[in-house]
């Protein structure tokens, strides 16, 4: 396989779990609520929680819906997945650092654990990113025909 081949891949495995997450969108807030009790209790479940909770759901399958287009022609999207690879790597890491040093040990349980497993996978598909981008020659971009 070659390391195109296995960008397209890592590109449309994002694209596909991030894009599940679309089914947050319509869940009822009661459940959202339940759910809010299990990973962190006593949080209340409000108008700013459920607005916070689909919001971050719709980034999450914008940016899969990304990676999908950005599959379709790792050359013309080159930059545009550099610039996914590497802003992940810097944001995924300083979400963990910034949640280890900022987080008292004694609130880290429930949803510290959710979020810090959400970063360091991020963490771990940009690594994986950048590795293939790396291992991808240059070759010169060919001049495309305006699409009217």
């Amino acid at each position: 396989m070659t390391a195109e081949t296995g960008l397209k891949y890592v590109l449309r495995f994002i694209a596909l779990f991030s894009c599940m997450a679309l089914a947050g969108i319509v869940i009822p807030p009661a459940y959202l609520g339940w759910l809010l009790n299990k990973a962190q209790p006593g949080t209340p479940n409000g108008i700013l929680t459920n607005y916070l909770f689909r919001m971050l759901c719709l980034m999450y399958a914008w940016a899969g819906l990304q990676c999908w287009v950005y599959s379709t022609d790792i050359h013309r999207y080159m930059p545009l997945i550099w610039i996914v690879g590497i802003g992940s790597l810097i944001l995924a890491g300083a979400g963990m650092a910034l949640l280890l040093v900022l987080v008292p040990a004694e609130q880290q349980s429930g949803a510290f654990w959710i979020f810090f497993a959400d970063f360091a996978e991020g963490f771990v598909q940009a690594v994986v990113l950048v590795v293939l981008l790396l291992r991808i020659r240059k070759r010169p971009y060919e001049r495309r025909p305006a699409v009217l």
